[in-house]
């Protein structure tokens, strides 16, 4: 637990130098100003039992003057803290999100991957590094307090000393106890959590809506939606309802300690080993000391809990991460050639993909076929490397692609996918982000609205225009927005393009439409489509057919049809739906 308090803390340095500087100074001088006002008084209240008023004013005086510069520094300390939590909360979820950027699509195939992505935005979410770190500050300055106004309590007598540090003692072993019992509770609570958030936000997602509203399942979302969170609220307040109970004992053992204080310490003033003053700075300092090492254990004990909340922001920052490839991709490949070629999913023994070869030609038009869950969309992640193959290999030229350099091999890749991004900015923006750099080329986006058969919203006050309706834009149909996305697809400079279904949710004729367009826009491309229909078949070089993970046949589509196999059977379900 050392390395990760060190390795937190230099973080927060890192992120906030001068907040943290300035808390350790406040905290330390709060801290001694304790020790000396408790003195203080002593010496003032001898000086009223003595009538020396003049003197008596004079230590008033600066008593109050370290009253008002240990509130400032109270002041000053929490100020620094609500600037780290902000800077630091937004840096680390910065760092957290290009972490997760780099970390293989593959691998949030893994639920444990998720529930650590959860985990650490919790962590940063909840403000724990502020957590962690306040906990520290205080057992750093409740050590001080502690240690000054035990001196003064022991020059006082043992005695008080003895009796305040028996009467605070429970604090830590409580405090430790439950605090590893709340982050076991809130770790065993993050699948909870992440399924209620998911229930929770259909009500907000207006696609979602319409069907909860048509099939008139509200209630029953509802009643999912109440359940998991009725489940989570009573096992917290289960544990809660424990930490109550273990508090109030801590805190009726330390009035009884306070109590037994005062009672020595009478005797102590009747036995003449006291005096007035004595008497009155003794009680504060041992209430101060209670107070000091009530926080100081409570503070220590609370340790081990917002250490292990930062340990979730690590254990998903550690996370071994693909090495990736640094050779150079060259555009000028011949072909992509697939060797034997074999996947599964993580935790999973089933071959989504099984010992496939096959040769794509480059600028080859290339439509890949078959039922859901035949394996398409995993063959096109495996040839644009989103997923790595576990078998076999990809080529392209001579070049393995899991030994491409990433950032340069994705320049010459563009995909449109069926779960595509409907960006609440311009229109401009909605088509050039995909090659961010050109957003001022008018003339680009305006002939790719037209090639798209969006006309209407090619005028050069049309591209400034704000879509969606999260911020009161203009909405568009599905249609719309789906050419959209394959416009933003073929705005990027690449010599591959893939569509992965992304008109999926039209009706065959306007899909097959689409498709057409984008043929004929992708001329000078790699081109592969991935759709579980044949409309767009005739119109492209070479068909891949497949089932249940294997390619079971390639051709074009008058060579298939003469087969009469799989792409035949395909062909015949789905003719009636095509105008010949």
């Amino acid at each position: 637990m050392i390395k990760l308090l060190f390795r937190s803390l230099k973080d927060i340095r890192r992120i906030a130098p001068q907040s943290l500087i300035m808390q350790v100074v406040c905290m330390m001088l709060q801290s001694v100003l304790v020790a000396v006002n408790t003195w203080l008084v002593a010496v003032f209240l001898n000086h009223v039992y003595l009538k020396d008023l003049k003197i008596s004013v004079i230590y008033l005086g600066i008593i109050w003057g370290i009253f008002v510069v240990s509130e400032v520094a109270n002041s000053v300390f929490y100020a620094c803290m609500v600037k780290i939590d902000s800077k630091v909360g937004m840096k680390l979820a910065i760092e957290l999100g290009e972490k997760g950027g780099r970390l293989s699509l593959i691998q949030y195939e893994d639920v444990e991957i998720n529930n650590r992505l959860k985990r650490a935005q919790n962590c940063i979410e909840h403000g724990r590094f502020s957590d962690l770190s306040l906990s520290i500050f205080n057992i750093l300055a409740e050590i001080l307090k502690v240690g000054s106004t035990l001196f003064i309590l022991v020059r006082f007598s043992p005695l008080l000393a003895l009796v305040s540090l028996l009467s605070v003692i429970p604090y830590f072993i409580v405090r430790l106890i439950r605090g590893k019992g709340f982050y076991e509770l809130k770790k065993y609570q993050s699948a909870g959590e992440r399924r209620r958030n998911y229930l929770y936000h259909l009500f907000g997602d207006k696609r979602v809506v319409k069907e909860l509203r048509i099939f008139g399942i509200e209630s029953y979302i509802e009643e999912k939606l109440y359940q998991t969170r009725d489940e989570m609220n009573q096992e917290l307040w289960d544990f809660k309802k424990r930490d109550i109970c273990s508090f109030s004992l801590c805190e009726i053992l330390c009035k009884c300690g306070y109590m037994l204080s005062i009672i020595i310490a009478i005797l102590l003033l009747l036995n003449h080993k006291l005096d007035f003053g004595m008497l009155a700075a003794s009680l504060m300092a041992f209430s101060s000391f209670q107070l000091a090492a009530k926080y100081f254990l409570i503070s220590l004990g609370r340790l081990p809990e917002c250490a292990a909340f930062v340990r979730d922001y690590y254990d998903f920052i550690d996370i071994d991460e693909d090495v990736r490839g640094r050779e150079k991709f060259d555009s000028n490949f011949d072909k992509i050639n697939v060797k034997n070629i074999s996947f599964s999913y993580p935790n999973t023994d089933y071959l989504a993909i099984s010992n496939i070869s096959l040769d794509i030609k480059k600028n080859e038009s290339i439509a890949i076929v078959g039922n859901n869950g035949s394996g398409k969309t995993t063959l096109v992640k495996l040839l644009t490397g989103l997923y790595k193959t576990q078998k076999g290999e990809i080529l392209y030229g001579v070049q393995n692609i899991n030994n491409f350099e990433p950032v340069g091999f994705y320049r010459n890749v563009s995909i449109v996918s069926q779960d595509f991004v409907k960006y609440e900015m311009t229109l401009r923006e909605n088509i050039a982000i995909s090659d961010w750099k050109h957003l001022d080329d008018t003339d680009k986006i305006q002939e790719l609205l037209k090639q798209m058969d969006l006309p209407e919203f090619s005028s050069k006050e049309a591209l400034d225009m704000l879509l969606g309706s999260e911020f009161e834009g203009r909405d568009l149909s599905i249609g719309q927005w789906q050419k959209l996305a394959i416009a933003r697809g073929m705005f990027k400079n690449s010599s591959m393009i893939v569509l992965d279904e992304p008109t999926a949710a039209l009706d065959p004729i306007m899909e097959t439409t689409i498709l057409k367009m984008f043929l004929k826009i992708a001329k000078e491309k790699t081109a592969i489509i991935v759709s579980h229909r044949i409309g767009i078949c005739r119109e492209v070089d070479k068909i891949i057919v497949m089932k249940s993970g294997k390619v079971v046949e390639i051709g074009n589509h008058n060579e298939l049809l003469a087969k009469k196999g799989e792409y035949y059977q395909l062909y015949k379900m789905q003719q009636k739906w095509y105008v010949e």
